[in-house]
């Protein structure tokens, strides 16, 4: 019997089984391919990095990213006063190494299989990471990364877009969305037309027509943009999958609810988590809520918004989100931060926007029904009672030293 089994082994099932293994810990990791390169960008504030895992899994950062949000009569330019960066994919692998006390086992599980795998191990950890469905909210993107002087005119002058809402594009069909630019390396800037909330959310063959018009506007060459370095399509669930019915199966990682509903960002919530989680593992406590059911419940507050205020509303939201601090804006964006902190970053932009905006506010919350879980982060959340004491049923463990766990 392994100690614990995970099942997936992306950012978030390789952190989890290569810490529990250094942690002495008998560790079955099953995935398809295991050995597949992270192709995804991740991102965070470096605020948000984790003292223990170090700055060289950054593969570059920019200060001062821009927040271009149009109102009625002008377009407001808002910095965020933070450093933003981009993880090196690479380097974040090799810093959770699968050495000894890792089993891997080439297979793709589905959910009854998860079942069966609790005979092979006292625990098992679902890291597959949230999966669309019926009824889940969906971010989208479609982005091209071009060579920096290249993507200069789409910047226009600014180290970073990290939400630029005008609307300087040909087709007016689709809903609300945004362009994100960002720089990834030295000579490398990653263009990107996102949705930040659908229901359903455009396709990213849809989104890219919307970027191609929008980078031609500004000036971008037309073959640079046919003949990209490289192409990236994004589909994030907002929401976690439901709970799974046996006890001896847990998540983590987008699939136990380190997602943010409202934005998409789970990475920084997830590499946060992480001691804890292994510390549970060790212990036979149940895996932490990755935030109380409070904070869950704002942060789906805001993906109802999301998903229905007009366009108009939406731009009016993100013109006040750059007007508040930079603190708040992190305490908005950090998909950990406790309820206090996301309600008074929500407070704050309620505060800056106008009256128009927030009766769309209201309007886009009181008469719509929430997305899927406005019972809130159910399959994320435990009660303090779930989180007292040790699991019942936990086995004991046999650690490198023989001590029982």
């Amino acid at each position: 019997m392994a100690d614990v089994a995970v099942v997936g082994l992306g950012p978030a099932g390789r952190a989890l089984a290569s810490r529990c293994a250094a942690e002495g810990l008998r560790v079955l990791a099953v995935d398809p391919d295991p050995d597949a390169q992270w192709r995804q960008t991740l991102s965070l504030w470096t605020e948000q990095l984790p003292p223990w895992l170090g700055r060289d899994v950054l593969a570059h950062t920019v200060a001062g990213p821009t927040l271009h949000s149009p109102t009625t009569h002008r377009s407001e330019r808002h910095v965020i006063g933070m450093e933003y960066a981009v993880l090196d994919t690479a380097r974040l692998r090799e810093a959770f190494p699968l050495g000894a006390g890792v089993t891997i086992e080439r297979s793709r599980i589905d959910d009854a299989g998860l079942r069966a795998l609790t005979r092979r191990a006292h625990r098992v950890v679902d890291c597959r990471g949230a999966r669309p469905g019926p009824g889940i909210p969906m971010q989208t993107a479609y982005g091209i990364v071009l060579p920096a002087a290249d993507a200069a005119p789409a910047l226009g002058g600014d180290p970073a877009l990290f939400m630029d809402w005008r609307s300087d594009h040909d087709d007016d069909e689709l809903g609300p969305t945004f362009l994100y630019a960002i720089p990834v390396g030295p000579t490398r800037v990653l263009l990107e037309e996102t949705c930040l909330a659908g229901d359903p959310a455009p396709a990213p063959a849809v989104l890219a027509r919307r970027l191609r018009s929008r980078l031609l506007r500004r000036g971008v060459a037309e073959e640079v943009i046919d003949a990209p370095l490289s192409v990236e399509e994004v589909r994030i669930p907002l929401l976690p999958p439901p709970p799974h019915p046996d006890t001896l199966i847990e998540a983590f990682g987008t699939a136990g609810g380190h997602g943010h509903a409202a934005t998409g960002y789970s990475v920084a919530s997830m590499l946060e988590a992480v001691p804890a989680a292994v510390h549970a593992v060790v212990t036979g406590y149940p895996l932490p809520a990755p935030r109380s059911p409070r904070a869950t419940a704002l942060q789906e507050l805001g993906l109802g918004a999301l998903l229905h205020a007009d366009e108009r509303t939406l731009r009016r939201l993100f013109d006040a989100f750059g007007r508040i601090d930079s603190r708040r804006q992190l305490w908005f964006l950090d998909g950990s931060s406790p309820s206090y902190q996301v309600a008074a970053a929500m407070w704050g932009m309620w505060a800056r926007m106008p009256t128009r905006g927030k009766a769309g506010m209201i309007r886009a919350v009181g008469s719509h029904a929430l997305p899927r879980g406005a019972g809130l982060g159910r399959s994320a959340v435990s009660t303090p009672s779930e989180n007292r004491g040790p699991r019942a049923h936990a086995r004991p463990r046999v650690g490198r030293r023989g001590t029982r766990r």
